[in-house]
């Protein structure tokens, strides 16, 4: 199960890398619920994509790079590398900055008949605010 999880995982990012936000309805289970750090829970699919959409029109170029797949049982863990510029509107971000950014991520699954069912995503959130100096950096 695991080499079919890492499979899974890969095939859908580079999906997703292309701009397909449909990937995720292959990927993630209709009522799944992402936990992330300073922001209230998403529940659902479609909740999902909407936070996805809302990325990928923040940052149009942006790509995800997979660095490390971890799966034990029925749950994986994902340390991935996030590259994009900020040329569009984000809910969390004043106005576009026009800003490269690249941030660290780590993204773990809980599994349940073959779709993730839980998730959660950690990353640099005040870094990437750094970067597109919306944040002031220490020393500035």
């Amino acid at each position: 199960m695991s080499e079919e999880i890492g499979a899974i995982i890969r095939k859908r990012m580079q999906e997703m890398n292309k701009g397909n936000v449909d990937e995720l309805d292959e990927l993630l289970a209709p009522d799944v619920v992402r936990h992330q750090p300073q922001s209230p829970d998403i529940r659902g699919l479609e909740a999902t994509k909407q936070l996805v959409r809302d990325l990928q029109t923040a940052f149009p170029d942006r790509h995800q790079v997979i660095d490390e797949i971890i799966v034990e049982g029925d749950t994986s863990v994902v340390r991935m590398t996030f590259q994009g510029t900020n040329t569009g509107a984000h809910p969390t971000i004043p106005a576009p900055t026009g800003k490269q950014v690249t941030l660290t991520m780590c993204w773990i699954g809980h599994w349940e008949g073959g779709k993730i069912v839980e998730d959660w995503m950690y990353m640099d959130m005040l870094g990437m605010m750094q970067q597109l100096g919306v944040t002031p950096t220490p020393g500035q």
